[in-house]
């Protein structure tokens, strides 16, 4: 009866169908067939939609865009793909591992442009690199970086902190004229002469892959974290946060007092914060905390104590045999009541959706916790048990110390990735999509899948850095061949006056950047980082080291990089050795060695990109 209506309604209602329907009533319908037949680009356009394959804003952009090839696009086989790629993401399709080597072998963070097919890296010593992820070639880059340098990166915008307090921006060299850089802050004469420089060394016909100076933002107080949403650039100190907007590098908003007390007490110690259009998240270690945008009025906030005791314990599922050839093992979700566990842990990192809608966090001790259109709270229209989902990727732990290491979204496809140091997982979250897939997940309507072969606890310690695309997922593991090497007993190093090395301090978590502590700071302030806290080295500590060689020995004044021999090492006297520190070298009885970056221990980590496609 629907093929008798009007062409216009019948195909509305179609669009409504998901694609598995659409395929059963292709078959079993003749005149059906006909409709779909005639109309196939806008029924497939609105199948995409439907799925999320694609976002309405993204088609309007698409159809002001001169460029975009949107309006040639196959629908058809532009579903069939993205299909494709939901089920590979759930293990139910092949996917591909590859190792990046032209991004070095000393990589701390990254950020990934999936339009252009690079990736933007940042080292432990000097030095920012922009590498061609597909051919594996670098195209650019800058040693005008300090060491341990955090950046953010978003729709032509690198942003990176400098130790003086400022923040370095610079802009895809294709999107701008030098006329069109704002009278205010600009970039210093460092900032011009090392771009001068990269583009003499990178010199090329299309300058693919190359930036240059936009700004230099000096920041009106020390600040200890920051994170770019564009077009906005959030960067927090210990009781004040600054918004500002990168296209024309104005200080747009500042939130005052965001340590304020209340009736569940502080903010706590900074360790991730979030921006959006409309809000500005702050992931504390006592509270995560939402204030609004155009005012700065704390809307919402949630302490440990107030999470729902009720978990979906991730669990590896033996009865799912997924694809051969597909690195994604997914998991089983058992729903577990907790008694108050997560109320000794703390928030390390938070997110929010490309849509705006959803809200996700990280606990040290691994409890995710996923809230679709969390606004509903600020609008007391739902309670925290009504609409969150909470993943314990900790389910049995030996001990109870924390194992939380990094949390990223994907893009615009709902997805989360989690490094913890039991594994790294993918989780698909949104419970609309799972249920158009060909395979919906059963309650709570979320999937899970572990990464096979990444699966060494000391090795996951070390990621500093997890990235999503729509369709890949980066990280940086060690090279192959340390990773293919017979494990060493990992041997504890202690600093004195300090608890046993921690491998990833909480300012290094997502989105915090280095930070250099101040005698002026008063106990309990903020505006210096917390000691790391202890942690089983035996365990999560660094992996033995491999002789490895910088291939700029222009810089004599870099870190050096110790080469140990661990069959020597084991034949040193730890009882009699002693703890000795070498200008910016830790040198422990037991022949590890750490740098101190900014008064702080942080491992020399010999790691590259991996990613994995699907």
């Amino acid at each position: 009866m629907l093929h008798e209506l009007p062409t216009e309604i019948a195909l509305y209602i179609a669009s409504y169908l998901p694609l598995q329907s659409l395929r059963s009533v292709l078959l079993v319908s003749s005149k059906w067939h006909s409709l779909i037949a005639d109309n196939v680009q806008a029924v497939y356009r609105n199948a995409a939609i439907l799925h999320c394959f694609i976002l309405p804003a993204d088609l309007q952009a698409e159809s002001f865009d001169q460029k975009s090839n949107s309006k040639n696009r196959d629908w058809t086989k532009f579903c069939q793909g993205r299909l494709q790629i939901e089920r590979g993401w759930r293990g139910k399709a092949p996917s591909v591992a590859k190792e990046l080597n032209a991004t070095g072998k000393f990589v701390h963070r990254m950020k990934v442009d999936q339009k252009q097919k690079f990736v933007i890296t940042t080292r432990h010593t000097r030095g920012l690199s922009v590498t061609d992820y597909s051919t594996d070639r670098v195209l650019w880059e800058t040693n005008l970086v300090d060491d341990y340098a955090h950046c953010e990166y978003e729709h032509g915008y690198i942003i990176f902190n400098r130790h003086d307090n400022c923040k370095e921006v610079w802009r895809y060299a294709h999107d701008f004229q030098d006329s069109d850089i704002p009278e205010d802050f600009k970039p210093d004469d460092p900032m011009i002469n090392a771009s001068q420089d990269s583009a003499r060394r990178f010199a090329s016909s299309t300058n693919r892959g190359h930036f240059r100076p936009w700004a230099l933002l000096q920041m009106p107080e020390f600040t200890r974290a920051f994170r770019f949403s564009y077009p906005t650039l959030l960067s927090a100190g210990a009781i004040n946060a600054y918004l500002w907007d990168i296209p024309t590098s104005r200080l747009v908003e500042t939130i005052s007092n965001i340590q304020a007390p209340n009736q569940d007490g502080m903010l706590g110690r900074l360790n991730y914060v979030e921006v959006n259009d409309h809000y500005a998240f702050f992931c504390g270690s006592i509270q995560l905390r939402i204030f609004a945008r155009g005012g700065g009025a704390l809307v919402y906030h949630l302490a440990m104590k107030d999470l729902p005791s009720t978990n979906w314990d991730v669990l590896p599922d033996s009865n799912d045999v997924p694809c051969t050839s597909s690195l994604y093992q997914p998991q089983r979700l058992h729903e577990t009541f907790h008694v108050s566990e997560t109320s000794q842990s703390h928030f390390v990192a938070v997110h929010v959706s490309s849509s705006g809608k959803d809200l996700a966090a990280l606990t040290a001790s691994g409890i995710f916790v996923w809230i679709p259109g969390f606004e509903r709270l600020i609008h007391r229209e739902a309670t925290l048990n009504d609409i969150a989902t909470l993943l314990n990727f900790n389910p049995s732990p030996d001990n109870p110390r924390d194992i939380s290491i990094y949390l990223a979204l994907g893009e615009s496809n709902e997805k989360a990735a989690i490094a913890t140091r039991k594994g790294l997982f993918i989780v698909s979250l949104d419970s609309e999509i799972s249920k158009l897939t060909a395979e919906p997940p059963p309650r709570p309507g979320v999937s899970v899948c572990r990464v096979k072969k990444y699966e060494h606890s000391r090795h996951l310690s070390f990621i500093s850095c997890l990235q999503m695309t729509q369709t890949g997922l980066f990280f940086n593991w060690f090279p192959s061949s340390e990773q293919n090497r017979l494990s060493q007993p990992a041997r504890r190093l202690t600093v004195p006056g300090h608890a046993p090395f921690q491998a990833i301090p909480a300012q290094y978590l997502p989105g915090f950047e280095p930070t250099v502590s101040s005698d002026d700071d008063e106990p309990g302030e903020e505006a210096a980082p917390d000691p790391p806290s202890p942690v089983n080295t035996e365990q999560a500590g660094p992996p033995s080291l491999v002789e490895t060689h910088e291939e700029d020995e222009d810089h004599e004044d870099d870190i050096a990089v110790l080469a140990v021999d661990d069959d020597e090492a084991d034949d040193f006297d730890m009882d009699e050795a002693e703890d000795e520190v070498i200008g910016d070298l830790q040198f422990g009885g037991d022949g590890f060695m750490q740098v101190i970056v900014n008064d702080w221990f942080l491992p020399i980590n010999s790691s590259m990109v991996h990613c994995i496609h699907v």
